[in-house]
C-alpha cells in the first residue's frame, strides 16, 4: 500500500509544477479575492482616522454605483438585511449623506440617492483612495495598470454574467 502524501510534499510538488492553467485559474481568483479584502482592510484603517466606517464608506460608495436604488436593493447588494441597512441609511441620512425620494410609480419605495452633505466624504475617500492605490500599485505603470483594468472588467462581467 502505497504511502499517503504529505501536505508539504503536495504543496511543493503543486509549487514546482510546470504551469498548469487550471491551478493558475484557481491561483488568480483566490488572489482577487485576498487582495478585496486587503484593500478593505486597508482603507477601513485610513478611514478611521476619519471616524467613517466600513459600512459607510462601502454604502457610499455602492449608491453612487446604483443611483437611485431601493433600500432593499442596496441591502441585497451589500449582502446586508433589510434592518441593518435600514439602520445604516437613517444613519447616513441624519447626516445628510443620503437622501431619499419616493418612487414615481410604488409609493412605498424609497429610491436612495448621495445628497450635496456627502461631497466633503467623497473628497477624503477620493484622496485616501489615490495614496492607497499609489502605494499598492507601486511599479506597475500607466500601461500594465490599464490591462490591469481591463482584464478585471472582464472578469467581473463574466462573474456579473453568471447569476442571472
Amino acid at each position: 500500500m502505497p504511502r499517503e502524501q504529505t501536505i508539504k510534499e503536495y504543496l511543493a510538488e503543486v509549487e514546482n509544477a510546470p504551469a498548469d492553467l487550471t491551478y493558475a485559474h484557481g491561483r488568480i481568483l483566490y488572489i482577487i479575492h485576498e487582495l478585496s479584502r486587503l484593500i478593505a482592510t486597508n482603507f477601513d484603517q485610513a478611514m478611521a482616522h476619519h471616524k467613517l466606517t466600513h459600512g459607510q464608506w462601502w454604502a457610499i460608495m455602492h449608491i453612487f454605483e446604483n443611483p437611485g436604488a431601493s433600500q432593499s436593493d442596496l441591502a441585497h447588494i451589500m449582502q446586508m438585511t433589510r434592518a441593518s441597512a435600514g439602520k445604516l441609511l437613517e444613519r447616513m441620512e441624519a447626516k445628510g449623506w443620503i437622501e431619499r425620494r419616493p418612487d414615481p410609480h410604488d409609493n412605498r419605495i424609497r429610491r436612495i440617492y448621495l445628497a450635496d452633505g456627502v461631497v466633503p466624504v467623497f473628497k477624503l475617500m477620493g484622496s485616501e483612495g489615490v495614496t492607497l492605490f499609489e502605494n499598492m500599485l507601486g511599479t506597475l505603470g500607466p500601461e500594465n495598470e490599464l490591462k490591469l483594468l481591463e482584464a478585471l472588467r472582464q472578469i467581473r462581467s463574466n462573474a456579473q454574467g453568471r447569476l442571472k
